[in-house]
């Protein structure tokens, strides 16, 4: 895993923003992740317009309607980067679909998954990790549900998050493994524990963010902090 240790969480923003436009290309799919770190990178993103995957994906979303108020759609569409995207005609494949159940709705999506990893020959993730160690809407202290963690699909449904929402829809790790490059960021002081538990030895189900440690995933791995390891 490449470590890098940046002053705060600017510096950190600053330097993933220089990261993606030295990678992706409009061979790339690019990944998103909700969530309050990414937030200001969104918006610097559709400032600068100067991004331009191949196609825009989500890791994860929170169940509901299209573009619900709690949803990451609804983020990245009052960043401005949805409307960006339109306007430079790069396809964006969000995961909400109006009327469908949340099993369907993760059925479909990864359909669409499958067919993004085939159409494009570079894939990037940016992810980050919650302050109980979970990664996407994977959720951490999950011990009694190894067969749905090690799920053989690239997308499946939660309906059991700890936190509100609980319904969520999420990659797993076997998706997130297929990924070329996974960028993480844990920025602030509140998630050192959560970068204390991604480095301890222990099973993934009962901490998700220790799949980037894995031995498979690690080389393809970038971790953008501004704690001291």
């Amino acid at each position: 895993m490449k470590i890098k240790v940046v002053q705060d969480s600017g510096d950190g923003i600053d330097y993933l923003k220089k990261l993606l436009y030295s990678v992706v290309d409009n061979k790339t799919a690019l990944f998103l992740s909700g969530g309050k770190t990414p937030k200001d990178l969104y918006s610097q993103l559709t400032f600068e317009q100067k991004i331009n995957p191949g196609a825009v994906a989500m890791v994860d979303e929170r169940y509901g309607e299209p573009l619900h108020p709690d949803s990451n759609e609804k983020m990245f569409e009052a960043s401005g980067l949805l409307n960006y995207f339109k306007d430079k005609n790069i396809p964006f494949y969000g995961i909400l679909q109006k009327k469908l159940d949340l099993k369907n709705t993760a059925l479909q999506y990864n359909a669409k998954i499958r067919i993004i990893f085939s159409n494009f020959p570079k894939s990037v993730g940016i992810l980050g990790v919650g302050f109980d160690g979970h990664i996407a809407s994977l959720p951490a202290g999950i011990k009694n549900e190894k067969s749905k963690m090690k799920n053989q699909k690239y997308v499946t449904e939660i309906d059991n998050f700890p936190i509100e929402p609980k319904e969520r829809v999420s990659m797993t790790f076997l998706g997130l493994s297929m990924l070329d490059y996974l960028i993480v960021l844990v920025l602030g002081s509140e998630k050192k524990r959560a970068l204390d538990l991604m480095l301890e030895n222990g099973p993934i189900e009962e901490i998700p963010a220790r799949f980037f440690v894995k031995e498979d995933i690690s080389p393809k791995t970038i971790l953008i902090t501004d704690q001291k390891i």
